[in-house]
């Protein structure tokens, strides 16, 4: 096998389009839980988010753009008429930001405190 031949490790074959988005827009899979175990491995859990911390930004400039359009869309379909519709979108764009919300507070949380225990 030469060097051109090799596969990244987050190209799957046959990796349906639904679990691509879920790994492309989803960050918490990432991260550790820090309420289980003992006081050691809360404390390796800890700084593993830490470490992960550096992505969270680009989390969250994906969920701002889709923010941006749930809100167009619902601008867009309000003009046109559909208010059941509209609203629907306006939900998603709510939900969206309160995603981008938790998401700063996160990246906060992470920067500020250096330690659990």
């Amino acid at each position: 096998m030469s060097v051109g031949d090799e596969q990244p490790k987050d190209l799957r074959p046959g990796e349906p389009l639904w679990h691509l988005a879920y790994r492309y827009l989803w960050p918490f899979q990432y991260f550790r839980d820090v309420t289980r175990g003992d006081r050691f491995e809360r404390q390796q859990n800890y700084r593993h988010n830490r470490a992960m911390r550096v992505h969270l930004p680009g989390f969250m400039m994906k969920w701002v753009i889709l923010t941006g359009l749930c809100y167009s869309a619902g601008g867009g379909l309000c003009h046109v008429g559909a208010d059941v519709l509209a609203a629907g979108c306006f939900v998603a764009a709510c939900w969206t930001l309160i995603v981008v919300v938790l998401l700063g507070v996160d990246w906060l949380w992470l920067g500020r405190f250096t330690d659990v225990c």
